[in-house]
Formats: structure tokens, C-alpha cells, sequence
């Protein structure tokens, strides 16, 4: 009995103690212009130190057809995967017929180096269920370990189902910089 509620108190200190996203100021979006000079398509926005705008961290290919609505640039300190001090999220939602998100996920380390994850897209033409990335200090992550998940919600929006889509042993998968353009933040 007393290992049981050992374990409970355990699991209770990790759950209060996960992380998530917070918004942040220290970066911001730059730049907007078309691909290749062309009237319609692809945008390309640079993604830079607020404090220094002179130098793109990196540069996204966004959607120029359905034009965004909104932005959001968020961090996540302290992702408890080795040499990387913060992941950065870049979002941006879309309306049509469905609602729909693009987030871009980079992992910062010690050095200022930037690694890009595959993008992932979400259209809540339900609302019910959403795809993103787990990292290690946030709910439901995995020591060494970056999970790409979809969430299923009830009709309350509680948490019904998580299913592990993809999974990176970090320091052991190449990510694939899929679409962006990193650079470092020197």
C-alpha cells in the first residue's frame, strides 16, 4: 500500500511538474514577401531575434493562397533533451472552410544551432482531435524522446486519447529540415 501511494505522489509531482508552450516576445515574424515574385502561391516569412532583426534564424514557406489569419510564436524552456536549451513554435491558423493550423517546430541548443522538426498541419473541421509534438518535460513525454501525437478530445474538450504517430530518439534521427531554412542564431 505504501508503494502505492509512493507511486500516485510520484506521478502526481511529474504531471504538476510538465511544461508547455509559453508565448514569448524574443522572436518575432519578418520579411513577409512572395516566392519567387510571383502575384499568388507560397510566402516566405523570416523568423528573427526581436532584439536583432537583422539576421533570419530561419525562413518558412507558408501558404499564400488561403492567407493566415493569425500568428503565434511560442517557447518551450527547458525540454529536457540533451544540448538543447528551448524549442521554438511558430503557428499560423487559416480559416476556409475548416479552421486550420501550420506550426513549425525548432529545437534550439547551447550554441544557438537550430534544428528543424517536420511541420505539422491541423484542420478542425471537427475540432475534436489535434496533432503536435510531446517533448520529454511536457505531459505524456517520453525521457530521450520526441513524440509527433494525435489528440482525440470528447465533446468537453478533455483529453479522451493520445496515439504516438511518430517517435525520435533525439540525437539519433535526422529530422529532415522539411521546408525551412535554419541558420544559427549568431
Amino acid at each position: 500500500m505504501k508503494n502505492l501511494i509512493l507511486l500516485i505522489f510520484v506521478f502526481g509531482f511529474y504531471a504538476t511538474q510538465a511544461q508547455e508552450f509559453k508565448t514569448t516576445e524574443k522572436y518575432t515574424l519578418m520579411n513577409q514577401r512572395n516566392v519567387d515574385d510571383k502575384e499568388a502561391g507560397d510566402l516566405l516569412i523570416d523568423v528573427v531575434l526581436s532584439q536583432d532583426t537583422s539576421n533570419s534564424i530561419t525562413t518558412l514557406i507558408v501558404d499564400g493562397v488561403a492567407p493566415y489569419k493569425a500568428s503565434e510564436i511560442k517557447v518551450l524552456t527547458n525540454p529536457d533533451l540533451e544540448g538543447i536549451v528551448e524549442i521554438l513554435k511558430v503557428s499560423f491558423a487559416y480559416t476556409d472552410r475548416c479552421s486550420s493550423t501550420d506550426s513549425y517546430y525548432f529545437l534550439v541548443d547551447e550554441h544557438s544551432n537550430i534544428v528543424a522538426l517536420p511541420h505539422i498541419e491541423n484542420q478542425y473541421c471537427d475540432g475534436l482531435t489535434k496533432m503536435r509534438y510531446v517533448f520529454p518535460s511536457q505531459q505524456y513525454g517520453q525521457e530521450g524522446v520526441i513524440l509527433r501525437t494525435k489528440i482525440q478530445y470528447n465533446k468537453n474538450y478533455k483529453i479522451k486519447d493520445v496515439n504516438v504517430l511518430q517517435s525520435f530518439v533525439w540525437n539519433d534521427d535526422d529530422f529532415d529540415n522539411d521546408a525551412a531554412y535554419c541558420n544559427t542564431l549568431n
